[in-house]
C-alpha cells in the first residue's frame, strides 16, 4: 500500500472537510453549501463510503481529501500530504535517490540465488531425494530448466556463505527475502532443504522464490516476504512465459500452484498462470487485463477450492473492463448502465484431480474441461444457491438479490433473458412478478460493486492505471497536450497523478525540457514523476500520428470513467433517503445528469470516430 492510500484510509473525509464547512446528513452522505462559489441551495455533498466529494452546483469539481485540501488552502500537493499525514499518524519516507540501484542490486542477487539453487538441484548429493520427486511428478530436465527448479541445502547458512562469497551483503539478503535476522544478533537461510520456484515477473527476472518441503514439514510451501521487489497480490506464476499464448488464444487460465503450471506447460498449455496459492487479487487480473478479456479459474473441486474460485471470480467482476449502454428508465429519462465486457469462466475439476495430474493422465480431458468451461453465471447458480431452500420464500428472494446483480451485467441481451428465464424457474415464481421485482434496479443505473462496499480505498484500480498511462504518453510527448485540452485535473481521481497533470499542463511549451521541468517540480511528486519518465522511455516506438491518437483515445477514456463515476455518484444520493431533499435539488441533479449522458455520448463518439488501441500499460522493456 503507497503513503497516499494508507492516509486516505486512515483519515475521515467528513472531519477533515468538517473543520471548513458546515456538514448536514443526508442519507448516507453528507451535503454543504459549497465552500468554492457563493450558493443558497447545498450542492457540495461528501461521500465517506468512497472518501470522495463533489459539487453538483457551479463548480462541477471534486476530489478526495488531498485535492479538498489543496484548493482550500491553496496548497502543493506535498504540503497537503504532510498536513494529511501528521493528522493520520502516518510517517513519511523521505526519498532516495539510491533506491533504483538498490532494485537493480536486489534482482542481480536473486537471479545469482535462483542459479545457485538450479545448481545444486543437479549436482548435489544431498539433492537427490528433490531430483528423485520432480522425476515422480513427470518434470522432464528440459521442464526443470526451463522453470530453472532448484534445491535450498538443508543448512542454517548454506545461502548465506555462498552469495556472501559472491560479494553479497547479509543485508542484501535479508532485503531480498532470502535471510532473516535472529533477535539475538545474526542471521540464518530463510529457505533450507526444499525444492526451489524461482518467481519471476513479466519481463522474466526473478523477484522472489517460492519453495516446497519434502520432508512432511510445515508449512508445506513457503515463499518470499514482501520485498522492494515482490508482492505477492501482484504476481502470477508463469506469466512471463504465457503472456504470448495467453494474447494468441485470448483466454487465460488460472490455476493454484506451481507444479499446475509447469505440468500445464510441458503438455502444451501454455496459457496457464497460477495465482501463487491464493484467490485471484485485482492487482494479478490487472496484468491479465492487458493480454485479453477472457478468465477461466481451474481452482481445486474441494470446499476450499470453490470458495476460492468464488472469491476470483468476484474480484473479476469488480476490476473487469465495462462498458456504459444507455437504458431508459421513464419520464424520458435515460440513464447509462455498467456492462461487463469480460468473459469470466469457471473450470469444474474432476474430484480429487488437480490440473498437473490430469493433464499429465488425460490432456485431451483437460483441453475438453477448458472448451466448456462453465460461465460466470452458471458457476454463481450453483454456488450462490446451494445453501438455500428454494421452497421457501425468503431463500427465493435471498437467491434473486445475489443473482440478479450477475444477470444485468452481461453484455448480451438474449443471454440476459435467458438467465432471467432461469432464475424465475429455480425460483419457481412467474417472470413478470421477477419482473416486478427488480425492476426497481433498472430506474437507475447500477452503482459499480466496489462503490457499494464499504471498505477502504484499494490501490492500482484500473482506473488509477489508465491515468498513470496518460500520464506516462504525456510525458512522452508534451507537445501533444494542446490534443487533449478537454481533460482537465478534475478528470483524475489519484491526487498525486491529478498534481502532476496539474504540472505538467502549466509548463507546457513547444520546446518543453523535461530535466527543467523535474527541477521544479513539488518534491513530494518526484518518485512518482521519476517512474513515469522511465515508463515513458519504455513505451514503443509509434510513429507521431499514432501517439497522438493514442493520447487521444486514452484521455477519452479517462473522461468516460470520470463522467460514469458522477453518475454513480448521482444514483447513490438518488438512492438515500433525503427528507430535506426539495424539487429544487431533484431538478438540479436531473439537469446535472442530463449534462453528463450528453458528455457521455459525445465522448464515446469521440472514440467510435478514431482506429481504437487498447491502453498498453506495458512498453517492450518494462512496466508502467
Amino acid at each position: 500500500m503507497s503513503t497516499v492510500d494508507d492516509v486516505k484510509q486512515k483519515i475521515d473525509i467528513v472531519d477533515v472537510i468538517g473543520q471548513y464547512v458546515t456538514l448536514k446528513k443526508a442519507g448516507r452522505n453528507f451535503k454543504a453549501l459549497c465552500p468554492f462559489h457563493n450558493e443558497k441551495t447545498p450542492s457540495f455533498m461528501v461521500f465517506p463510503d468512497q472518501g470522495t466529494w463533489h459539487c453538483f452546483g457551479a463548480c462541477g469539481t471534486g476530489g478526495d481529501a488531498f485535492t479538498f485540501l489543496m484548493k482550500k488552502e491553496n496548497i502543493d500537493f506535498g504540503e497537503a500530504l504532510q498536513r494529511l499525514a501528521q493528522r493520520a499518524g502516518v510517517e513519511l519516507a523521505r526519498e532516495r535517490p539510491g533506491e533504483d540501484a538498490e532494485r537493480k542490486r536486489l534482482r542481480e542477487l536473486l537471479a545469482a540465488a535462483a542459479a545457485h539453487y538450479h545448481y545444486l538441484l543437479k549436482n548435489h548429493a544431498a539433492a537427490q531425494f528433490a531430483r528423485d520427486y520432480i522425476a515422480k511428478r513427470f518434470i522432464t530436465p528440459e521442464t526443470s530448466a526451463q522453470f530453472q527448479l532448484g534445491f535450498a541445502l538443508d543448512d542454517w547458512h548454506a545461502t548465506e556463505s555462498f552469495l556472501v562469497g559472491k560479494g553479497y551483503s547479509i543485508h542484501d539478503l535479508e532485503a531480498a527475502g532470502l535471510a532473516i535476522r535472529r533477535e539475538g544478533g545474526g542471521h540464518y537461510d530463510r529457505f533450507r532443504g526444499r525444492l526451489m520456484f524461482p518467481i519471476r515477473n513479466r519481463n522474466g527476472e526473478v523477484i522472489g522464490f517460492g519453495a516446497r518441503t519434502l520432508t512432511g514439514e510445515e508449512p508445506k510451501y513457503l515463499n518470499s516476504p514482501q520485498t522492494a521487489l515482490f508482492d505477492k497480490s501482484a504476481t502470477l506464476y508463469g506469466l512471463d512465459l504465457a503472456k504470448d499464448a495467453i494474447r494468441s488464444q485470448n483466454l487465460a487460465v488460472i490455476v493454484e500452484g506451481y507444479m499446475d503450471v509447469i505440468g500445464a506447460h510441458q503438455g502444451g498449455f501454455k496459457n496457464v498462470v497460477a495465482s501463487l496459492g491464493t484467490a485471484l487479487t485485482e492487482k494479478q487480473l490487472a496484468l491479465l487485463k492487458r493480454l485479453t478479456k477472457r478468465y477461466a479459474l481451474a481452482l481445486d473441486p474441494d470446499a476450499a477450492g470453490e470458495e476460492a474460485t468464488k472469491r476470483g471470480l468476484q474480484v473479476a467482476r469488480e476490476a473487469a473492463d465495462r462498458k456504459d449502454v444507455p437504458v431508459p428508465i421513464g419520464a424520458g429519462l435515460v440513464l447509462v448502465a455498467n456492462r461487463l465486457e469480460a468473459e469470466l469462466l469457471a473450470i469444474p475439476m474432476p474430484p480429487g484431480k488437480d490440473p498437473d495430474e490430469l493433464i499429465h493422465e488425460d490432456p485431451g480431458r483437460w483441453t475438453e474441461l477448458v472448451n466448456t468451461a462453465v460461465p460466470l453465471v452458471d458457476f454463481y447458480f450453483r454456488a450462490l444457491t446451494q445453501d438455500l431452500n428454494l421452497q421457501e420464500p425468503r431463500d427465493k428472494s435471498v437467491a434473486v438479490e445475489r443473482l440478479v446483480p450477475v444477470i444485468e451485467e452481461m453484455s448480451k441481451a438474449a443471454e440476459r433473458a435467458h438467465y432471467m428465464q432461469q432464475l424465475a424457474r429455480l425460483a419457481q415464481m412467474p417472470e413478470k412478478m421477477l419482473e416486478q421485482e427488480i425492476s426497481a434496479r433498472r430506474r437507475l443505473p447500477r452503482v459499480s460493486m466496489r462503490q457499494r462496499q464499504d471498505r477502504p480505498v484499494a490501490p492500482a484500480t484500473s482506473e488509477s492505471k489508465l491515468e498513470e498511462y496518460c500520464l506516462t504518453l504525456a510525458l512522452r510527448t508534451p507537445q501533444h497536450l494542446a490534443r487533449i485540452a478537454f481533460l482537465d485535473e478534475q478528470d483524475l481521481t489519484d491526487p498525486i497523478y491529478r498534481a502532476l497533470f496539474s504540472a505538467l499542463r502549466a509548463r507546457q511549451a513547444e520546446h518543453f525540457d523535461r530535466d527543467a521541468f523535474r527541477a521544479h517540480l513539488d518534491p513530494a511528486l518526484g518518485p512518482v514523476c521519476d517512474r513515469l519518465l522511465q515508463a515513458a522511455r519504455n513505451l514503443p516506438e509509434l510513429t507521431e500520428p499514432d501517439l497522438q491518437r493514442e493520447i487521444e483515445t486514452a484521455s477519452y477514456r479517462l473522461r468516460l470513467q470520470r463522467d460514469r463515476n458522477e453518475l454513480a455518484q448521482i444514483e447513490v444520493m438518488l438512492r438515500d433517503r433525503d427528507e430535506e431533499r426539495t424539487a429544487s435539488d431533484e431538478s438540479l441533479l436531473k439537469e446535472r445528469v442530463a449534462l453528463l449522458l450528453k458528455r457521455v455520448g459525445e465522448t464515446q463518439k469521440a472514440l467510435s470516430a478514431r482506429t481504437l488501441f487498447k491502453p498498453r500499460l506495458l512498453g517492450k522493456t518494462g512496466t508502467i
